[in-house]
């Protein structure tokens, strides 16, 4: 089994996804996930592998999705007794499954780290290869008549501006740095890309006139206003190196937080363009589980303990107590 896991981590981080790995730490029998049990979770909540079935399978799984979402690890501890306490990086959950066991479970975030394309030969360019390389991104330049002694710990080189060799842009941003050399163009097809961050290394006039040119090009206005640029945190840099240090702050701070705020005011309450709504992986989850309106637990839609119709509402139970407790006085809870 850990085998097989192992291929799935190695095919995820491959693909720049974000997942979540789960382990249970701490178990008090009977429960059916045992100490060293692993699952992967992905975005989407769907569970690969096994840290136990029932309610402990729909909490898993619930609370995997916030840690990928907030990039922070999360003990959860699901017992009989339950409990109230909950921080930042741990939960209590009640057992509503006849086992009656307990369980700990530690999970993890797993975010790869991004990939950088850099557009151009600059010597801001080479300052940012330097610089994304020690940062642990995997860099690409793309430039004509390149020169690889240009970007000697650059990972990859083309003398061709094309982004379509590229399988995956789910985790990847662009930086063009052209600097006269066919800006227009360049931007425009990576532009044209799904990649959520897009910046322009110019002027606040060759960014004005940069983006007129998209606009005759056809370009939608909202992908334009998603072009970031100028580009990096203003921290009234002037050296190639001090520029170079501003993108990759900025750069770094959106990959880690998803709604850094751009150098450009205008940036400042938008989201990007191939970057999937904050919804999307709770809407996956809510289509296959219901939160049990008695314990909050999360409930298999596909394989409940019971279900129960309440004015045209399915309710879904993960045990017999919850589902007697519901019919005494299901107003109470369906508030």
């Amino acid at each position: 089994m850990f085998n097989e896991l192992a291929l799935h981590i190695e095919k995820h981080l491959a693909q720049g996804s974000d997942f979540a790995i789960a382990q249970v730490i701490d178990r008090i029998a009977p429960s059916s996930g045992k100490v060293g049990d692993k699952a992967l979770i992905l975005e989407t909540g769907e569970m690969i592998g096994w840290v136990g079935g029932g309610c402990v399978r729909g909490i898993v799984i619930k609370e995997a999705i916030e840690v990928i979402r907030t990039k922070r690890y999360r003990r959860v501890r699901i017992s009989p007794e339950g409990g109230t306490l909950e921080t930042a990086n741990y939960k209590e959950y009640v057992m509503s499954c006849q086992s009656k066991g307990t369980l700990e479970v530690m999970i993890e975030p797993v975010i790869p780290q991004p990939e950088l394309i850099i557009v151009g030969k600059s010597n801001i360019a080479r300052k940012l290869s330097q610089l994304a390389v020690a940062a642990d991104f995997r860099v690409t330049v793309l430039a004509s008549a390149i020169d690889a002694q240009m970007f000697p710990s650059a990972h990859a080189m083309s003398d061709q501006v094309d982004f379509t060799s590229f399988e995956n842009l789910n985790n990847t941003y662009i930086i063009v740095t052209t600097q006269g050399e066919d800006d227009d163009l360049s931007v425009k097809k990576a532009l044209d890309t799904a990649v959520a961050y897009v910046g322009f290394v110019a002027s606040k006039k060759k960014a004005k006139d940069i983006k007129a040119y998209l606009k005759s090009e056809g370009i939608p206005e909202k992908r334009i206003a998603e072009l970031r640029s100028p580009v990096g945190l203003d921290i009234n840099a002037k050296l190639a190196s001090e520029v170079a240090i501003s993108i990759l702050a900025e750069v770094i701070g959106h990959f880690r937080n998803r709604n850094v705020l751009s150098s450009d005011p205008k940036q400042e309450t938008l989201k990007s363009a191939s970057e999937p709504p904050e919804s999307s992986a709770a809407d996956k989850f809510a289509e296959e589980y219901y939160i049990n309106p008695v314990c909050q637990v999360p409930v298999s839609k596909s394989n409940p303990k019971h279900v129960l119709e309440y004015k045209g509402e399915k309710v879904y139970f993960c045990c017999d107590g919850c589902k007697v407790s519901f019919e005494k006085d299901p107003e109470a809870y369906m508030k």
